[in-house]
């Protein structure tokens, strides 16, 4: 077994999300799946998967495929729940905290744009998290747009997949006319909350800090150091990945 290969009892957790009737492949839905975590967490190039996985053709296929009818994100939606649920709190969070991560571009066809506060060419990750730290969605823009504005298409998302949620936990880069809107729109307050210092000492954001965790936790998994896809859409893709991975090791630590 590869590390980041899937658990008996991750399996199971899978077979009771997604339906399986209509898988009709020669190959094992787990070994595709597998041969994805795989790209996501060791970086691999999809021409040079393992030959012990199918051939990389068929695997990048599925990829697509799944990214486009939204299966990763319904099962990061389902993990969320399951683990909320398991921590003892509600399967739906009520409150959400936002950062964003400026990431290098690697390839000449990645997207890219330039990011002047963090002297950075390439694209930004908009994450939003529960209280816990756990994913929940993300939007992926190149780097030059302002946090404001690519947190506004990170709402709007949140809003449709997890209606519950009223209170967003944001930093400084999401002041300004993004409040207001917010709140009109998808009936959310944006709270902003600054990090601060005493005696010289480093004092984390009451509440927001689990977010920067979160994209610290991110970097472990390879794929996401640098933005190598062509396409805005499957980088969000691997982050969304990433996170299921994430959630079925905290859901069968036990």
């Amino acid at each position: 077994m590869y590390t980041s290969d899937l658990t008996e009892a991750q399996k199971a957790f899978i077979k009771e999300t997604i339906p399986m009737d209509n898988w009709t492949s020669k190959y094992d839905f787990f070994l595709v799946f597998d041969a994805i975590l795989y790209v996501d967490k060791t970086g691999c190039q999809w021409r040079n998967l393992p030959h012990d996985f199918p051939a990389w053709q068929t695997v990048y296929y599925y990829f697509r495929a799944w990214s486009a009818i939204g299966e990763f994100k319904n099962l990061l939606d389902s993990l969320v729940a399951e683990v909320r649920f398991q921590e003892g709190q509600t399967p739906e969070p009520s409150v959400a905290v936002v950062d964003a991560q400026s990431v290098r571009a690697a390839s000449y066809p990645s997207p890219k744009g330039f990011d002047g506060n963090k002297k950075v060419k390439g694209i930004k990750r908009q994450i939003a998290v529960d209280e816990n730290g756990h994913l929940l969605d993300v939007k992926t823009t190149t780097a030059n747009i302002h946090d404001s504005k690519g947190g506004l298409m990170l709402l709007a998302l949140l809003a449709a997949s997890h209606p519950v949620i009223k209170k967003i936990l944001a930093d400084r880069g999401y002041r300004g006319d993004l409040i207001e809107l917010v709140r009109n729109t998808f009936g959310m307050n944006v709270e902003i909350t600054l990090s601060g210092s005493s005696d010289g000492k480093f004092i984390p954001a009451k509440g927001r800090w689990v977010a920067e965790r979160s994209i610290s936790w991110l970097d472990n998994f390879r794929r996401l150091c640098r933005n190598y896809e062509d396409t805005l859409e499957v980088a969000r893709q691997m982050v969304i990945i990433a996170g299921v991975a994430m959630l079925l090791n905290r859901l069968t630590a036990n």
